[in-house]
């Protein structure tokens, strides 16, 4: 992949999927219960800390694609 933006998409389309299916499936399990406040705060601070290493690695890669 030689334009920056497609391997962002393709990087985080496919691990945002890993991501969130395997959350999906803890919380089938029961592995991961949303009505324990440790869990909810775990599952909270994953999908923030992705979602803010995704956005920080977006602002860089097209900064430093112009």
């Amino acid at each position: 992949m030689d334009h920056p933006t497609l391997a962002f998409l393709y990087q985080y389309g496919i691990g945002g999927t890993l991501f969130f299916a395997s959350l999906f499936l803890a919380f089938q399990t029961g592995a991961i219960r949303w009505d324990n406040l440790k869990n909810r705060i775990l599952v909270v601070s994953m999908t923030l800390g992705l979602l803010l290493f995704a956005a920080t690695h977006a602002a860089w890669t097209f900064y430093l694609a112009r």
